[in-house]
């Protein structure tokens, strides 16, 4: 593989991951309004069911990432490969800060991620499940015949 290659896999990749991340926080945001607007209301039926579709996109999108990930690390294996890069940038993601502790680039990010979306994810279920919101947005409801 030669290094344009690499770069331009690199390149695609790096977008096909920001769009996982923009797509993850917009269903996660389409939750929050749906929890704060409807569901806070809602029969805990209907609320599971919410919930499990949140949980779903959820998991799928964690292993599209899961995926990438070997991608991302396949192409930083290429890269090592080569003899000497024009570019002169000897790797993507595999180094070692002192400031991280030990951890590569690679891992302090996929450790942040997880950390975020695992308490977005407790905090939700939290207000889906067990949160008792004060007040009610819902008028009486009426039924005429």
């Amino acid at each position: 593989m030669s290094e344009a290659e690499i770069l331009s896999i690199r390149n695609e990749l790096t977008g096909l991951v920001v769009s996982v991340v923009s797509v993850s926080f917009g269903m996660i945001s389409a939750y929050i309004a749906g929890l704060w607007l409807f569901l806070r209301e809602a029969p805990i039926s209907l609320r599971l069911l919410a919930f499990t579709l949140l949980s779903c996109g959820l998991a799928f999108m964690g292993a599209l990432t899961i995926g990438l990930n070997e991608l991302l690390i396949g192409t930083d294996r290429a890269w090592s490969k080569l003899a000497s890069p024009a570019s002169e940038i000897p790797g993507f993601g595999n180094a070692r800060p002192d400031w991280l502790h030990g951890f590569t680039l690679y891992e302090a990010s996929a450790l942040l991620g997880s950390l975020a979306f695992g308490a977005i994810y407790v905090s939700l279920a939290y207000l889906t499940f067990i949160y008792r919101w004060p007040g009610s947005t819902a008028g009486p409801v009426r039924v005429s015949t």
